[in-house]
């Protein structure tokens, strides 16, 4: 009982500690904000791009000590490092709209174009574009007229040559000499064909017909005359037997 009672307490004493050591080690992360990735990039426009116009200016400005984020311009060369803010957000962007510029309030030239992502120490991290041609008053090139296409005179198209009507064959009409068409030879014992001996075709093919009927009225005769004696056997074979019930009956009656 003693041993069972140590080995409670050693397991019991291993679980705790192992629970409080996992605590401890995930609590640091629950804590801590989440890490922020630094960024300081412009996407577009790119190096040496021609410009007019509003120009929209995308990239990232993010940092794990955020502040805030401006965009400025610049002459190119900028020798005195002369820049102009012309847009501000304390918000950071990953990878969408940074900010707008108007490049009609600038005279043409060209210029750079500065990001920079200010941290909480004001240390600041930053992205430069170069060589950006802006184009606003430039006069728009006319396009240059195409020259015409060449013109061709139309051939001259011969009128058709009158078709030569084929000639038409008229057909030759040949008589051909009468001809004698056999007279019909008719088999014996036919008859000629007006009805000369009409009477005994029919009289020789109404017999066959009488004959079946006298076979047919015979089997039939035959075939009722089986079945009555059949019937009447049955009936006397049925008397027989009942008579000959009659009698075993009255046998025993008279033996008891």
């Amino acid at each position: 009982m003693r041993f069972s009672q140590v080995a409670l307490r050693r397991v019991a004493l291993i679980a705790l500690v192992t629970v409080l050591s996992l605590a401890l080690l995930a609590w640091p992360a629950q804590a801590a904000p989440p890490a922020q990735e630094s960024q300081a990039a412009i996407t577009s426009p790119v190096d040496g791009q021609e410009i007019a116009g509003t120009l929209t200016v995308s990239g990232s400005a993010s940092h794990p000590q955020f502040t805030r984020y401006e965009l400025a311009f610049g002459p190119d060369p900028n020798p005195k490092d002369a820049w102009q803010v012309f847009s501000e957000n304390n918000q950071p962007v990953a990878n969408n709209v940074l900010g707008l510029w108007n490049t009609t309030s600038v005279a043409d030239g060209t210029y750079m174009l500065r990001l920079r992502v200010v941290r909480k120490d004001s240390n600041y991290s930053e992205a430069v574009v170069r060589g950006l041609a802006v184009r606003n008053q430039q006069p728009t090139k006319t396009p240059t007229p195409a020259a015409p296409a060449p013109t061709f005179e139309p051939e001259a198209t011969q009128a058709p040559a009158a078709e030569v009507a084929a000639p038409v064959s008229t057909p030759i009409l040949v008589e051909q000499p009468p001809t004698s068409v056999p007279a019909a030879v008719l088999p014996r014992g036919t008859g000629s064909p007006s009805g000369g001996n009409t009477t005994r075709g029919s009289t020789d093919s109404a017999s066959p017909l009488i004959g079946d009927l006298l076979k047919s009225a015979c089997l039939g005769g035959i075939v009722w005359s089986f079945g009555l004696f059949g019937l009447l056997g049955v009936i006397q074979t049925g008397r027989y037997g009942y008579k000959q019930i009659l009698r075993q009956q009255r046998r025993q009656r008279k033996k008891t």
